[in-house]
C-alpha cells in the first residue's frame, strides 16, 4: 500500500472528482516551478476537485520550506518518488573515488621526477579558460572545432534525459498503484522537467484518462540550454518524446502566448487543443511593503543562463555619478544564487562598472524570508533574457508589492507583451541610455517623497482568473464535461480519450 508523505483530509465525500497530477516541482520544495500548481490547486479545490500530486521525494530535496505545505487545500495528497542514481553514474563516481586515491601517489612520483617543481600556472594549479554558463538555440550544434566540447554536452543531454526518464518510470508505478482504487478525471503533467509530460502519456493510455500537459516552458522549442546539457542530442529527444507527447494529449497549456503561436506552428493538428493560461498574482496577503529613506532595487531569484546584471551596474554608476549619491542613498540588492555571471564574482563587475559598495549579496532563503526582502525594495528587477517565449514568474510575484517593476526585457518579448501598457518600466537590456533614464527618473521620484503603488489590481495579471480559464479549458475538453453542476463538485463519469 503506497502512502502519501502528506495529506490535507476533504470533507466531501469520497466520491468528490479527483485529479491526478505530475510535477517533479512541488512543495515543500523551495523552487520556483512548484510554485503553480501550489497556487492552482487551491483553486481546483474551489471548483470542488480533489488532487493527488506525484513529486520529487522531500527526501531528495536540499531545502525544505515546510510552511509551503500549510497553505495546499483540502482533499489533497501529496506522493514522493526519490532521486534516482543511475548505474553510469555510480560508475563514474567510483572511478572518480579511485583517481582521487591514486593521484597523490602520481603527484608524489612527478614532483620526484621534475625535482619539485611548481605546476604550470604559478600556483598550484593551471588555469582555465572562462566557460559560457549557456547556449543560446542558433548556438547549439555539432562543430568540428569543438568536437570534445561537443561529445561531453552529448554525453551529458542523454545521461539528463536518462535521469528523468528513470525518475518518470517510478512516478508511472506510483501512479497506476493509485489508479487501480480509485478513478481521476484527468491526468496533468507539469514541467520542466519535461519528462514527466512522458510518464502522464503513459499513465493516460494505461487508464484511458485525458491528458492535460502543462508547458512551464517550452520544450523543443527551448530557446537557451545551460552548457552542460547544450547540445543536439538534448533537442533531438525533446522532438521526439514531445511530438508523441502531443499526439496523446487533450490539451496542451503553454504559460505565455508567443510559446502558443509558436507550437501552433509546429503542431497544426493540435491548434485547438493547445491554449495559454500565464501565471498571475495571488490573493495572498503579503508583508506590506517598508521603504526608507534609501532608494533600493531588489532582485530575488538565480543569476544563471543569460540574466546578466553588467548594463544595470553600469547605468545605476552614471546614476550614482550624476548625483554625488553614496550607498545609504542608493544601493543594489540581489538574493538567491547571484553569487557569480558567467563564473565571475558578481562583486567584481559590480567593481568594474564603478559601483563597489553599492551592491550587497544575501544567500537564498525560505519564501518568508524572500518575501521581507521584497517588502524593502523600492524598484524590484526582472533581469534580461534572451528566451522570448518566457516570462518569469517573479514579475507576477512582484505585481504584489508597492514597488516600481523594472524588467529588462526587449520589444515583441512574452515579458513585454505582458506589461505593455501598464506602469512597469520595460527597458530593451542592452539599451544603456534608457536604463539609466529610468533609474534616474525613479530615484528622483523617490527623494522626492514619491511612493509606488503595486501593479496587482488589473484582474488581467490575476492568477485566479487566468486559473478560471484553465480550468475552463480542462472542463470543455472532458467526455461529457458540459454538465451544469461542475463548478459544485459534481462531474459525471468520463469516458476513455484517445489522440
Amino acid at each position: 500500500m503506497i502512502r502519501a508523505f502528506f495529506e490535507n483530509p476533504s470533507n466531501h465525500q469520497t466520491s468528490q472528482p479527483r485529479l491526478l497530477l505530475i510535477s517533479y516541482h512541488f512543495p515543500p520544495a523551495q523552487t520556483a516551478g512548484a510554485l503553480r500548481w501550489e497556487k492552482l490547486s487551491q483553486h481546483a479545490a474551489e471548483r470542488g476537485w480533489a488532487m493527488d500530486v506525484v513529486a520529487l521525494d522531500p527526501s531528495s530535496m536540499p531545502i525544505l520550506d515546510m510552511s509551503r505545505m500549510a497553505a495546499l487545500p483540502p482533499g489533497i495528497r501529496v506522493y514522493g518518488v526519490p532521486e534516482p542514481v543511475l548505474w553510469v553514474e555510480r560508475l563514474e563516481r567510483n572511478v572518480w573515488r579511485a583517481y582521487r586515491r591514486i593521484r597523490p601517489i602520481k603527484e608524489a612520483a612527478d614532483r620526484n621526477f621534475c625535482g619539485g617543481c611548481a605546476p604550470v600556472g604559478g600556483r598550484g594549479t593551471a588555469r582555465s579558460a572562462p566557460r559560457h554558463s549557456s547556449f543560446g538555440r542558433a548556438e547549439i550544434r555539432w562543430t568540428l572545432q569543438d568536437l570534445s566540447g561537443g561529445l561531453r554536452r552529448g554525453y551529458h543531454a542523454w545521461l539528463d534525459y536518462a535521469r528523468q526518464g528513470e525518475w518518470a518510470r517510478a512516478a508511472v508505478d506510483i501512479c497506476r498503484l493509485l489508479s487501480g482504487s480509485r478513478s481521476y478525471t484527468a491526468v496533468i503533467t507539469c514541467g520542466p522537467p519535461h519528462m514527466v509530460h512522458v510518464a502522464g502519456r503513459r499513465v493516460a493510455r494505461a487508464t484511458g484518462t485525458p491528458l492535460v500537459m502543462d508547458l512551464r516552458d517550452p520544450w523543443s522549442l527551448v530557446e537557451r540550454l545551460p552548457e552542460v546539457i547544450a547540445s543536439p542530442v538534448w533537442l533531438a529527444l525533446a522532438a521526439r518524446y514531445e511530438r508523441q507527447t502531443i499526439a496523446r494529449a487533450a490539451l496542451v497549456v503553454t504559460n505565455t502566448e508567443p510559446a502558443r503561436l509558436a507550437l501552433e506552428a509546429k503542431y497544426p493538428d493540435a491548434r485547438s487543443r493547445i491554449v495559454t493560461v500565464t501565471n498571475g498574482y495571488d490573493e495572498d496577503p503579503q508583508l506590506r511593503s517598508r521603504h526608507g529613506s534609501r532608494f533600493t532595487i531588489a532582485y530575488a531569484g538565480a543569476i544563471y543562463l543569460d540574466r546578466n546584471p553588467r548594463m544595470l551596474f553600469r547605468a545605476a554608476a552614471r546614476v550614482v555619478r550624476e548625483f554625488a549619491l553614496s550607498p545609504s542613498d542608493f544601493r543594489i540588492e540581489l538574493m538567491g544564487e547571484v553569487d557569480s555571471v558567467d563564473g565571475v564574482p558578481t562583486l567584481v563587475i559590480a567593481s568594474e562598472e564603478g559601483i563597489d559598495g553599492f551592491v550587497g549579496l544575501r544567500p537564498p532563503g525560505p519564501r518568508r524570508e524572500a518575501s521581507q526582502f521584497l517588502a524593502e525594495g523600492s524598484m524590484l528587477l526582472s533581469l534580461p533574457q534572451d528566451s522570448d517565449m518566457a516570462i518569469p514568474s517573479k514579475i507576477f510575484e512582484y505585481m504584489q508589492y508597492d514597488a516600481w517593476i523594472l524588467a529588462l526585457a526587449d520589444r515583441g518579448s512574452a515579458t513585454e507583451h505582458l506589461l505593455r501598457d501598464s506602469h512597469a518600466d520595460v527597458v530593451a537590456p542592452q539599451d544603456l541610455e534608457s536604463l539609466t533614464a529610468v533609474l534616474r527618473k525613479r530615484y528622483l521620484q523617490y527623494a522626492h517623497g514619491e511612493r509606488p503603488t503595486r501593479l496587482a489590481t488589473e484582474l488581467r495579471y490575476s492568477r485566479r482568473e487566468q486559473a478560471r480559464r484553465l480550468f475552463d479549458a480542462i472542463e470543455a475538453c472532458l467526455p461529457l464535461a458540459g454538465v451544469s453542476g461542475h463548478r459544485r463538485g459534481v462531474l459525471r463519469p468520463t469516458s476513455p480519450v484517445t489522440h
